[in-house]
């Protein structure tokens, strides 16, 4: 078993490390014991996550010494505690790790839980006041009160959205993708480690930023856990559903996306869920997709947009018909405008040269007069 001691907020990449097979593992199992993840699984997938872990400790670096760890000994300590006290408040959550460390503060020690959380559960739990390092400004915050447990601090940020008995019903076709939804609508995707941001979208029209999870073993890994799961298995299974409806497996568009974004979304440990098709099946991200519906079946947003849309074709067709057309007229009408103005220039030219022989003839014929 490899040793879990180790700086944690390492200068260097844990990617980068010697001994980094065997770290990885550890720190998989570390989070999620039931996985009990052997070196030679496939730790490709957990690709993005480690990349994401090595840099969010890697900014902490300055700041090291306002946690109650330095190692990666105390974080899987402290994961474990989370785990197994869910249902006390955060205040006595304090009070049961402080034990495992002598004259460190409760700042300190609220740092190094808020931390682990925010590793273990792919949530920005970043408490007002006692947070440090630096901040995504795009990235949502969670505040974690004293008083309240960690599994209702959780479930706080997933509320169900209202559901209009009145609205037009939704159904999503295999259209219906990320990849399309960045070519077509001209979105542009952002890859967020927040599950708080999942399917946020933001920016005005032509501008539009959708961001999007992008650590779905995490997800699985979670979902698989130990009954009742740590984040709720309702809102585990929509967001692998989310994900599942817009990165289908086995659509070439889609590998192509995900191939040139290096996100790997289709694990091999991958999670059987039906693939859910109708708005009705979703309950936390309804609104969300349902105003990405709207977009993606709705008129162009932009001129550059209207220009690619190739949602119809005949309509599409029309259009570079029509720009070709008038890209044609111009550049005949230019080109006799050309011509016509060469053939000025040279009747100007030629009316030139015969007034100059005239008034020489005039000339001539005054001096020999």
């Amino acid at each position: 078993m490899v040793s879990t001691k180790g700086a944690l907020f390492s200068k260097s990449n844990l990617l980068n490390n010697e001994r980094k097979r065997k770290r990885e593992c550890a720190t998989i199992n570390a989070f999620w014991p039931h996985i009990n993840s052997a070196e030679l699984d496939s730790i490709e997938d957990y690709a993005a996550w480690f990349k994401f872990l090595g840099k969010a400790l890697q900014s902490l670096h300055p700041h090291a010494s306002k946690f109650a760890t330095q190692e990666w000994e105390g974080l899987f300590s402290t994961v474990a505690s989370l785990r197994a006290n869910r249902t006390m408040a955060r205040k006595q959550l304090t009070q049961v790790v402080k034990k495992g460390y002598l004259n460190t503060t409760d700042a300190a020690i609220g740092r190094t839980i808020e931390l682990s959380a925010r590793l273990w559960l792919g949530i920005n739990i970043r408490s007002n006041g006692l947070s440090v390092g630096p901040r995504n400004p795009r990235d949502s915050l969670v505040d974690w009160n004293d008083d309240q447990l960690l599994e209702d601090m959780i479930a706080k940020q997933f509320p169900r959205d209202k559901i209009v008995s009145a609205a037009p019903e939704i159904s999503f076709d295999e259209s219906f993708t990320a990849a399309n939804l960045k070519t077509i609508c001209r979105l542009h995707i952002r890859w967020t480690d927040n599950l708080r941001d999942h399917l946020k979208l933001e920016g005005p029209r032509g501008e539009r930023c959708l961001s999007i999870y992008r650590h779905k073993i995490c997800l699985i890994n979670h979902r698989r856990g130990p009954q009742p799961t740590i984040i709720p298995t309702e809102i585990l299974d929509e967001a692998i559903r989310t994900l599942d409806l817009l990165f289908p497996f086995g659509d070439p568009k889609t590998e192509a996306f995900l191939e040139e974004e290096k996100v790997q979304l289709w694990t091999e440990s991958s999670y059987e869920l039906h693939r859910a098709t109708e708005l009705d099946d979703f309950k936390y991200w309804r609104s969300n997709l349902a105003h990405l519906s709207r977009i993606f079946s709705g008129p162009p947003e932009t001129v550059l947009q209207t220009l690619f849309d190739t949602r119809n074709i005949p309509q599409l067709a029309t259009l570079w018909v029509a720009i070709f057309r008038v890209f044609f007229l111009t550049i005949l009408f230019g080109l006799l405008a050309t011509v016509y103005s060469v053939k000025q220039y040279r009747v100007a030219l030629e009316s030139y040269k015969l007034a100059l022989a005239q008034a020489s003839c005039g000339f001539r014929v005054g001096r020999n007069g």
